[in-house]
């Protein structure tokens, strides 16, 4: 069910906006630009919590109905720009309903989404993190000591089912699941984010020098359910 829910909102957004979030009950939100936005999955559910709940006579019941031409259904808008909630013909009776009474029901689900969020799924384009320097280091050797060192073209690329690293000079890609912990060393003028993986003697360090953009690197593989270590999981949530 999850799935082909997923599957029609995909099909009823834009291809141009990668990044959107979809709640249990058919509500999404779409954003613009996430590079500004440190914790994606937190950021959804707040605005979810905010806007979702309806309160007749308020802006929150207002509802605009859009018939979907690529997904079969419906996307019901409402006052929060950005926010839509996705009516599947099989959960009404579309013949018998006018448009109104498809907003109307569309309205409820968002309600409930907006009452209780849980995220279902997370949409989003490849992030690049910005690193000023790479390194390779080993498992048995603590930093600041590493085996390797780039500070030309480092590079720490997150996908959605897997993630490129540079910390000497050749490229590798790597998957989430394959990961063994995700730490971090703070020191002066250096934030960086180790990645140690199952199945390799080697770890991966970059160096973000930006506290923004290293909680949005944890951010992201939180959600990908990879495992932090205390002190990663105490910065993050600063």
């Amino acid at each position: 069910m999850n799935q082909t829910l997923i599957e029609n909102v995909k099909l009823a957004i834009n291809p141009k906006f990668q990044d959107w979030v979809l709640f249990q009950n058919g509500s999404y939100i779409v954003f613009n630009n996430t590079d500004k936005i440190e914790d994606l999955r937190k950021e959804a559910i707040e605005i979810m919590s905010e806007y979702g709940p309806v309160y007749i006579g308020s802006p929150a019941g207002d509802f605009g109905v859009t018939t979907l031409k690529k997904a079969e259904g419906w996307s019901i808008s409402g006052h929060y720009y950005g926010m839509y909630t996705y009516v599947h013909p099989s959960e009404t009776n579309a013949a018998t309903l006018n448009e109104s009474e498809i907003g109307i029901f569309g309205r409820s689900k968002r309600d409930l989404d907006g009452r209780n969020p849980i995220i279902i799924h997370i949409n989003r384009k490849d992030i690049d993190v910005k690193l000023i320097a790479g390194f390779v280091g080993l498992k048995n050797m603590k930093l600041p000591f590493v085996w390797a060192t780039n500070n030309f073209n480092p590079k720490l690329i997150l996908k959605e089912e897997s993630f490129e690293h540079r910390g000497s000079f050749l490229s590798k890609t790597d998957y989430y699941e394959n990961i063994e912990k995700i730490d971090i060393y703070l020191a002066h003028k250096t934030t960086n984010i180790e990645i140690t993986k199952i199945d390799s003697k080697y770890t991966f360090v970059g160096n973000t020098n930006n506290n923004f953009e290293l909680k949005k690197c944890l951010a992201f593989f939180q959600e990908k359910k990879c495992n932090l270590t205390k002190e990663a999981l105490d910065f993050l949530n600063q």
